[in-house]
């Protein structure tokens, strides 16, 4: 890109500027609401790209930003306590038994109603519950 490019649009009517402050992913913040402010809900979307359920594949622009501890038990409303979860997978949270927790931002570890432990991170899923022994002499 040119500065003649850049004056050129500049100097176009239709064209119109946005200035967006940057996120640092490295800073972690809190606030003292319930509410996710902007900048937060972007910096947790920027930051997981997808839903972190396991094995889902939405896009965490338009999914619901979770509390993985709840604000009414004593969760924060800062990025080492949101992750994003599509509309299913946060009903699934929030009305069963399934729940997680953040290892590191960016990876998190689920359990399932069933037992089943899954570990959610940018690479994917892996299945960690442990598997049944065979008796003894089977």
């Amino acid at each position: 890109m040119t500065t003649a490019q850049i004056a050129a649009w500049c100097g176009a009517p239709e064209t119109q500027v946005i200035v967006r402050p940057v996120i640092d992913l490295n800073n972690h913040g809190s606030v003292e609401s319930y509410e996710i402010p902007d900048r937060l809900r972007e910096q947790v979307i920027l930051r997981d790209l997808g839903c972190v359920a396991p094995f889902c594949t939405k896009r965490a622009r338009h999914a619901d930003i979770d509390h993985i501890l709840e604000w009414t038990l004593g969760g924060s409303t800062g990025d080492l306590n949101l992750a994003p979860l599509c509309r299913k997978h946060h009903r699934a949270k929030t009305f069963s038994a399934w729940t997680y927790t953040m290892l590191q931002p960016g990876s998190y570890l689920w359990r399932s109603p069933r037992g089943h432990v899954y570990f959610r991170d940018g690479t994917g899923t892996r299945d960690l519950t442990p598997r049944p022994l065979d008796p003894p002499g089977g």
